[in-house]
C-alpha cells in the first residue's frame, strides 16, 4: 500500500493510502453507510463501527479494505477481496467498495484506491481484478473505464432475503 505525499489534487495535504483494520471502522463506517444511502440500499442501521470491526478482525477478516486519510480526515475506502475464477484458473479480487467523499472527488483519490486495490492484488499473484457498477451510474463507468478497465458484457444477477429463502426451500 502506498504512503505519498501530494496526490489528493492540493499542495499542501498529503494523502495518505494505507490499509484498514478494525481500529478504523469509526471512520469506515459513515463512508460505508454513505455509499449504501448513494445505491438505494434503505436499511443501514447494520453499518455500524462495532460491525466493521468485527468483519475486519480475526485471522480471515470478511474483507480488506484501504482508506485514503488527509490530515487524519477520511476522504474514501476500497472494500476488497479473494474471488476464484475457474477459467482463469485462479484467484482474482473482487473490488466489492469503492467510494470517495463529494468534497474528495476530482482530486485523484478514487485512482489511488483502485490502484492500491491493483497493487495488493498483484503482490497477492492475481492476474485479474474486477468490479461490479450500477448500469445506470454512468459517471463511475466513465471513471472505471478512464483507467483501465472495462466491461466484458456480462450482467450481474442477484437473489437474496425471502426470494434466496423459497428457492433454497426447493432442495429439501
Amino acid at each position: 500500500m502506498t504512503k505519498n505525499s501530494s496526490g489528493d489534487g492540493t499542495d499542501d495535504t498529503p494523502l495518505v493510502i494505507r490499509p484498514a483494520g478494525p481500529d478504523d471502522a469509526e471512520a469506515l463506517a459513515p463512508l460505508v453507510r454513505a455509499l449504501a444511502l448513494f445505491d438505494g440500499k434503505g436499511d443501514v442501521g447494520h453499518l455500524t463501527p462495532a460491525t466493521i470491526a468485527a468483519w475486519l478482525t480475526g485471522p480471515t477478516p470478511a474483507f480488506d479494505a484501504v482508506i485514503a486519510l488527509a490530515d487524519g480526515e477520511a476522504l474514501g475506502y476500497a472494500a476488497f477481496y479473494r474471488a476464484f475464477s475457474l477459467y482463469r484458473g485462479g484467484p482474482l479480487m473482487l473490488l466489492e467498495n469503492l467510494y470517495v467523499t463529494e468534497a474528495a472527488r476530482k482530486r485523484g483519490v478514487g485512482r489511488r484506491l483502485v490502484a492500491a486495490v491493483a497493487a495488493e492484488a498483484q503482490r497477492r499473484g492475481y492476474q485479474r481484478m474486477e468490479l461490479h457498477v450500477t448500469e445506470s451510474n454512468r459517471a463511475t463507468r466513465t471513471f472505471y473505464e478512464r483507467i483501465g478497465l472495462h466491461a466484458p458484457g456480462e450482467a450481474v444477477y442477484r437473489i437474496e432475503d425471502g426470494a434466496l429463502a423459497l428457492l433454497a426451500g426447493e432442495d429439501s
